[in-house]
């Protein structure tokens, strides 16, 4: 198709969330309430609201729906992916010294429900340890994916539009 994918099989209903979605704008002051209640520190603050975020919705060789979301971390020395299979199993993987566990599936209606929990480290560089769980529906709007996280102290919405060339490689 347009976007550089065939998709033929069970999840043809999902055709069009295939391909490479970039983060063109966010809620930052939401964003930043909400992390400063969560205890986040500043240098943490600061590194996340400069992040640009990166799905990208494919099929793998056995017919699964796959969600490949960018890492934060170091994007000029290499991007790195972290990886969720629609109805699979949960995904753990530490990011800067923090504990993610997420799951992905489809909810009634249409949207992509993405359930992530982060946990700190105990005695910490920057404090006690804490945890976190977001709920993040994904929903596809006049050709944007639009991401509505909540996280129990607030929400906050993040854009993403498709990129016209079709994602190639990670890393």
């Amino acid at each position: 198709d347009e976007n550089g994918s065939s998709y033929h099989g069970a999840h043809a209903e999902h055709a069009e969330w295939l391909g490479h979605w970039v983060q063109t704008r966010f809620d930052e002051e939401v964003f930043d309430r909400l992390l400063t209640a969560q205890g986040v520190p500043f240098p943490l603050r600061h590194l996340m609201k400069t992040f640009v975020g990166e799905r990208v919705v494919s099929v793998d060789e056995d017919g699964n729906v796959v969600v490949m979301s960018k890492k934060i971390g170091f994007d000029l020395i290499k991007k790195m992916w972290s990886k969720l299979i629609v109805g699979g199993e949960p995904s753990k993987m530490e990011v800067l010294g923090y504990c993610v566990e997420a799951s992905v599936a489809w909810e009634e209606g249409g949207a992509m429900l993405v359930i992530s929990t982060v946990t700190s480290s105990k005695g910490g560089l920057f404090g006690s340890a804490w945890s976190v769980t977001t709920r993040a529906e994904h929903h596809l709007v006049d050709g944007e994916l639009v991401c509505s996280a909540d996280s129990g102290d607030g929400a906050y919405r993040a854009w993403f539009t498709r990129q016209p060339e079709p994602h190639r490689a990670f890393g």
